[in-house]
């Protein structure tokens, strides 16, 4: 049977990774194509290389100033256009991008198995963050098959109808790939990364671009007047709007703060090993620097990795990182709890992800136990 894997982001590929591996190296798959959208082409290329990921084709979607609509629009367009004569049997996508939405989109209306790569997770209020948290969800309503990486994943879908015998928990495919990369990531300089203590910072999202970035630039600003040991590396988004409220308010900070280009998924992986703390709205880098034991401040107002929240690896400090400057005192005067730390680890499942999700694929769709859409 025939699939389709599309991804578009960097976290995607990140996660997604593992899993086409096995698929690649498993004899009962067939027809297998991977498409890349090029929503993050200015740091794809980088991070394609460095997780051996080869890609059949790259749409080369990536527009200035785009929005989710005409993303979503652009890939239902090309993809259908492209499959018109021949729709893949079955399509998998990864996580609450565009991308993801939009093909799940594509396989439900062409009658395609849909696989959804970690499913199930929830702020449950679609604005936070937007437009992902309404991605995820209309994303389970299309799903065949939804591969979720904690329990309480599961018990989202579940809980929201979702068949149990269509949801499996396979743990974090990103645990997977943070695996490889540390392991092959010794060595070499680090001119790029500040001498002494650090804190790392990725602030992008989407609906944080404005008076939540320049709010939480300001809180920034109050943490290195509190902690004058402190640095900051901030691998800026490409984002233009991003670039130019960071330099702004730091442009002319270059004794503290090193603002640079983003980094390869290799070193950014480095980076938050070796940062004090990390500030972050981001949701994968919560998982990843949490196991490894490093905490982080979600400038978010909600995040749906709750459990590490309560595990105390990770603090909600507001969309304005109203609560950042007590979460720092926090963090700079309160060692890491490192049964915490092991029990984060283990949620997140062995570290053999990928072979697990391939294998749900085979067994339920590839292996025609799904019911398929398609007469």
């Amino acid at each position: 049977m025939s699939g389709l894997v599309i991804f578009g982001t960097r976290p995607e590929a990140i996660k997604l990774a593992p899993v086409v591996a096995q698929l690649r190296d498993n004899p009962s798959v067939t027809g297998l194509e991977i498409v890349c959208t090029g929503q993050h082409a200015e740091i794809m290329t980088q991070t394609l290389e460095a997780l051996d990921l080869a890609v059949d084709s790259n749409l080369d979607l990536m527009r200035r100033d785009q929005t989710p609509m005409e993303v979503v629009e652009r890939i239902i367009a090309n993809l259908t256009k492209r499959y018109a004569h021949a729709r893949p049997d079955w399509v998998l996508v990864q996580g609450d991008t565009a991308t993801a939405f939009a093909g799940a989109v594509f396989g439900y209306l062409g009658e395609s198995a849909v696989v959804h790569l970690e499913a199930g997770l929830r702020t449950n209020d679609i604005r936070e963050p937007w437009p992902e948290e309404g991605f995820r969800q209309e994303i389970a309503r299309l799903a065949d098959l939804h591969l979720a990486p904690y329990p309480c994943a599961r018990e989202n879908l579940l809980n929201e109808g979702i068949d149990a015998d269509r949801v499996h928990v396979i743990g974090n495919t990103g645990l997977d790939s943070q695996n490889d990369m540390l392991s092959r990531a010794k060595g070499g300089t680090f001119d790029w990364m500040p001498a002494g203590p650090f804190v790392l910072v990725t602030l992008h999202r989407r609906e944080n671009v404005g008076a939540r970035l320049e709010a939480a630039c300001e809180r920034l600003t109050t943490m290195l007047d509190t902690q004058p040991d402190l640095k900051i590396l901030w691998p800026i988004h490409p984002n233009p709007k991003v670039h130019a409220t960071v330099f702004q308010y730091f442009g002319d900070r270059g004794d503290r703060v090193w603002l640079i280009e983003p980094l390869d998924y290799p070193k950014f992986l480095l980076a938050q090993q070796a940062a004090q703390f990390v500030v972050s709205d981001s949701g994968g880098v919560q998982e990843e620097a949490a196991s490894m034991g490093v905490r982080v401040a979600i400038v978010r107002e909600k995040t749906e990795r709750p459990d590490a929240v309560t595990l105390g690896l990770t603090r909600i400090v507001g969309a304005d990182a109203i609560g950042l400057i007590e979460a720092v005192d926090d963090f700079m005067t309160t060692p890491v709890d490192l049964d915490s730390v092991a029990k984060w680890r283990f949620l997140q499942g062995d570290g053999h992800a990928g072979t697990k999700a391939a294998a749900a694929i085979v067994e339920r769709v590839a292996g025609d136990q799904v019911v398929l859409r398609r007469a």
